[in-house]
């Protein structure tokens, strides 16, 4: 008997321990990536049976959900690996597939019905990436880029960088770098691949876009975790890292100590996401990492958002919040942040809601960065189809003991404790050209070079990825250095 009932209970195991691996590599569609950028009309529908709606930036996109743009709206969607899916004037475009597979790889479907679509896709083994436009499916290899069309019925597809396969074809159809395939239903093989690639209005919006995002988003491996993450390269644009004493490395917005009364749940919306419930989506171009992970908090007098604790870093993982809003561990005395909506008894979804004034605040923080307006570089741009908010006029000391002036690139590496300073590149209110006013310029490289075993004060204000910021302007504007504290010190302990 005590032998049949160890049998038996080996057979359990047994069967609970195949029932436990199936469960792990069973299919997930529990993915949430980020709408990262919205200019001009825009609309989303969220799979919840509410329609079209105005999409607000930073909302989560999950699997199901659509995008719509207007004849003056851009739009941008960006993957857990800094992957990207822009979104031109015109188009509709629905994510088909948001998923990780039972072999853990995570599947990006996309499918466009009608206008243009930028696939940027990263390198990384665990990810599939698929267009679809009419009866076609592309598969997109990793570490390419591409142009993928579709306004008179005979889609193309334009590679810049990579590779791309066609699906569902009796040999192996690859489309590679600086070559265009059309389909044609007309040619016997239904397509129809040729040399080289033609420009499109939208070409430099989404070079520009590119070139942002590789500037910013970066890993700091040489001295600290691994900080290469979706959202960050915002991060290192808007604000910069402190170290605070017993607590760890805090990042903070530029421009918040000029403004009074600021709070990070200031201006947002509660966005409703099947099977996540209400989601905070902040109405900041950087407000989307410190939302849905870590939390916020008040340090001597000024509001910082601390990722976790440096050992999860060193695990290779941020302190998650769950993707509901990030907690506040020490706000000011008697504050509370937004309540999220309590759904009536027996819904399934409901409408989005709007908290602060969407609309009426800047964008930006003011005596802080700029937001840059790249849409000022496609061609037959006027400078009335996106409005300006005008930032500060005058410099914004983050630190005043580090204050930056100039093209002088010695005081972001100055002995100053760890505090850094934005000086705002623009000396006066925007005037908008008639080429549309302020563009992103890539960040040149500072003049100091990085030195190992740097302190952490040192680290904390050195300027992300080893760059400094600075800003341009097409047609005769406003372009300086503004290099001071764009800090990426690895922030969570020494190594």
């Amino acid at each position: 008997m005590a032998r049949r009932t160890g049998n038996a209970l080996s057979v359990m195991l047994a069967v609970m321990l195949v029932l436990a691996g199936v469960a792990a590599h069973a299919e997930s569609h529990v993915r949430v990536i980020r709408l990262s950028y919205v200019d001009g009309s825009v609309e989303i529908d969220r799979a919840t049976g509410e329609g079209l709606e105005r999409a607000v930036l930073n909302m989560p996109v999950t699997e199901g959900i659509r995008l719509v743009t207007g004849s003056n709206g851009l739009a941008e969607v960006e993957f857990e690996n800094n992957s990207t899916v822009r979104v031109g004037e015109n188009s509709d475009v629905l994510f088909t597939k948001l998923l990780i597979n039972d072999a853990g790889e995570k599947v990006n479907e996309v499918q466009l019905a009608k206008g243009t679509i930028y696939f940027d896709t990263k390198s990384g083994k665990d990810q599939v990436y698929r267009a679809i436009v009419g009866n076609s499916t592309f598969l997109v290899h990793r570490d390419t880029q591409l142009r993928l069309s579709d306004d008179s019925g005979n889609p193309k597809l334009a590679v810049t960088k990579g590779e791309v396969e066609l699906g569902n074809q009796p040999h192996e159809v690859k489309v590679t770098k600086k070559e265009t395939l059309t389909v044609d239903p007309s040619n016997s093989d239904g397509y129809d691949i040729a040399k080289g690639v033609d420009a499109a209005p939208l070409d430099q919006w989404n070079n520009e876009r590119s070139s942002y995002q590789s500037a910013y988003s970066y890993s700091n491996s040489g001295y600290g975790p691994d900080l290469n993450g979706y959202g960050y390269s915002d991060l290192s644009y808007y604000g910069g890292w402190s170290y605070v004493s017993g607590v760890g490395y805090g990042w903070q917005p530029y421009g918040i100590t000029g403004w009074a009364g600021w709070n990070p749940y200031l201006s947002g919306a509660w966005s409703f996401c099947p099977g996540f419930g209400y989601m905070w989506a902040s109405a900041y171009p950087w407000g989307w990492l410190p939302y849905h992970y870590g939390s916020w908090s008040i340090v001597n007098g000024g509001w910082f958002w601390f990722p976790g604790a440096w050992r999860g870093f060193r695990n290779g993982g941020w302190v998650a919040a769950g993707f509901q809003p990030a907690p506040i561990v020490h706000g000011p005395v008697g504050w509370q942040p937004p309540v999220r909506p309590i759904l009536p008894v027996g819904a399934i979804h409901g409408p989005t809601v709007r908290v602060g004034t969407i609309g009426n605040l800047p964008a930006t923080i003011p005596g802080g960065p700029a937001m840059p307006n790249f849409r000022s570089v496609v061609p037959g741009y006027a400078a009335s189809d996106r409005a300006l908010v005008a930032p500060h006029s005058g410099p914004s000391s983050y630190n005043s003991a580090s204050a930056y002036r100039g093209s002088d690139t010695r005081s972001i590496y100055g002995p100053y404790g760890g505090g850094h300073t934005y000086a705002s590149p623009y000396r006066g209110p925007v005037s908008p050209t008639a080429n549309g006013g302020h563009v992103y310029a890539t960040p040149s490289r500072p003049t100091v070079p990085y030195t190992p075993g740097m302190s952490g004060a040192s680290l904390a204000s050195r300027p992300a990825g080893g760059f400094s910021h600075s800003m341009g302007s097409i047609g005769g504007g406003h372009a300086s250095g503004a290099g001071a504290g764009h800090g990426g010190g690895g922030h969570g302990g020494s190594r």
